[in-house]
């Protein structure tokens, strides 16, 4: 097997992580009390693996149950607080969500606008399942991961503005300015990116 192929499907893991947890997220979307009950039985259902491997070989796996989330990276020594912090948000809040907090680690690295940039990481991702109320959970969270100097995933739903990030990142004029020398007439730009990078 050569480092480009994929790892085979645990066809076990594949079955509880999708239809299994397809099957209780939809009844958390009807029956919204049930999510508490559901998170901890989740928690006791999907198995708990461990791997070492390439990563793209390990980490794309089949997604069939579909959701909203947020992503954001804090700095390696705010990971404890702002995990209880969004614990006791939930608790305190009563929010029908069963999904877990997900989290991970990542060493810093020196890419201008790597959420990792300068400092060991880490991630903490939450999420609600499609069909359910996501914005006044995802109102409520994303303050607490900001207060811990967090950094939010590029990809995944945040609040943040140009202002906002700018300030996050110690190269940010460096890229905007080698951003506009290398492609001056913005063909690599969209919506998104000129919100972000307020072009």
């Amino acid at each position: 097997m050569t480092s480009d192929t994929p790892t085979p499907v645990n066809k076990f893991n594949l079955m509880m992580e999708n239809r299994v947890f397809h099957m209780l997220s939809e009844c958390c979307r009807i029956f919204p009390r049930l999510s508490s009950s559901i998170s901890r039985l989740s928690g006791r259902l999907i198995p708990t693996v461990s791997e070492v491997n390439y990563s793209h070989r390990i980490f794309p796996t089949p997604r069939l149950v579909r959701f909203q989330e947020m992503e954001y990276n804090v700095p390696t020594e705010e990971f404890i607080d702002a995990l209880l912090e969004i614990r006791d948000c939930i608790k305190r809040r009563r929010f029908a969500v069963h999904f877990p907090v997900e989290c991970r680690f990542v060493r810093a690295d020196n890419i201008w606008l790597s959420p990792a940039s300068g400092r060991d990481s880490a991630y903490l991702a939450v999420h609600m399942y499609q069909g359910m109320p996501y914005r006044e959970f995802f109102d409520a969270i994303e303050p607490i991961l900001q207060r811990h100097k967090g950094r939010p995933h590029w990809g995944k739903m945040h609040t943040m503005t140009a202002e906002q990030l700018s300030a996050l990142y110690p190269r940010w004029d460096d890229f905007c300015r080698l951003r506009a020398e290398l492609d001056p007439k913005g063909v690599f730009l969209n919506q998104y990116l000129e919100e972000m990078l307020g072009v």
